[in-house]
């Protein structure tokens, strides 16, 4: 998959995505970094990219539609130990198929995972 890894990402999960063979843009490290949301929305719609983000905003559909980008998955792992929200974020991705994610927005929480859209 092509991905747009937001700032607020933990480094490990940017990691397990590029290690698992995705193409990914880690934003930390591009012209993006400390950019306002709509800038990574913007690059997303014009390259098609999945947004993996731990931004609540990114759930504003009306906002951020998810059907004119490569989908958006919201990793809501607050206030867990990088390692665990780490393992919590590799085990739901996992289950996930690109044909499930692109065009919707996916809400991951320690208990599992939502897709809506």
């Amino acid at each position: 998959m092509n991905i747009i890894a937001n700032e607020n990402v933990y480094e490990p999960i940017v990691e397990f995505l590029v290690n698992a063979g995705h193409n990914v843009i880690n934003t930390k490290r591009t012209e993006l970094a400390g950019a306002p949301d709509e800038k990574v929305y913007e690059r997303a719609v014009r390259d098609h990219l999945l947004i993996v983000t731990m931004d609540r905003d990114f759930t504003r559909l009306l906002r951020f539609p998810p059907g004119r980008c490569g989908g958006i998955i919201v990793a809501k792992l607050y206030r867990i130990p990088v390692d665990e929200t780490t393992e919590i974020f590799r085990r739901h991705f996992l289950t996930l198929s690109e044909a499930a994610i692109r065009g919707k927005l996916v809400i991951m929480t320690r208990d599992g995972i939502r897709v809506h859209g």
